[in-house]
């Protein structure tokens, strides 16, 4: 707010003898109504953990929201999704569930991991979303193959670097791209 003041007060003319608007005058825009700002790089990362105590893969994915939301559209998704916001579109967990189905999988040891949402937010700079997913597995990772072409529908320079982990241990770290949408790793 009292940057906004200052930049306002900037603005005024220097032999302008009104003097700037108090902040509690200035209405705050609620920061979900204001444009992403554009970005020149497309990248996401993903983090995939086998998690032996809980007999369980877990995926932290990072993306940006706005780029997300256009792919999603090209797919059929409403235009505006506003993922994680108050005015979040009703069905946006569906649709985001449609889209992640189609565009990221993870083949472990020879079996397609029945991935679930287990929640998403917004980045605390409201430009990146973190959706969170699980599935259950007993046997740590020795051959993994994942399938990501998230965001390559609309921007062809999207890169998708994803690291696996076994426990807190980083075996790999995977990158692919609309030319390389699939990565494989194997334990040596």
């Amino acid at each position: 707010m009292l940057l906004l003041t200052i930049f306002l007060s900037l603005l005024a003319p220097s032999s302008s003898l009104t003097p700037p608007l108090p902040p509690s005058s200035l209405t705050p825009l609620p920061p979900y109504s204001l444009p992403s700002p554009p970005h020149d790089y497309h990248v996401s990362k993903t983090n995939v953990r086998y998690v032996a105590e809980k007999s369980q893969v877990q995926v932290e994915m990072h993306v940006f929201v706005d780029d997300i939301e256009k792919d999603m559209a090209a797919s059929g998704a409403p235009e505006s999704m506003e993922i994680g916001t108050k005015r979040q579109h009703e069905d946006a967990e569906r649709y985001l569930t449609t889209y992640l189905g189609k565009n990221f999988r993870i083949n472990w040891n020879g079996e397609v991991l029945p991935l679930e949402i287990i929640g998403y937010e917004l980045a605390d700079d409201l430009h990146g979303l973190w959706v969170y997913l699980a599935s259950p597995t007993d046997a740590p990772p020795v051959e993994v193959t994942i399938a990501n072409t998230l965001i390559t529908g609309v921007y062809p320079d999207q890169k998708n670097i994803v690291k696996i982990y076994n426990g807190t241990e980083r075996s790999a770290t995977l990158l692919m791209s609309k030319d390389r949408p699939r990565a494989e790793w194997e334990a040596r």
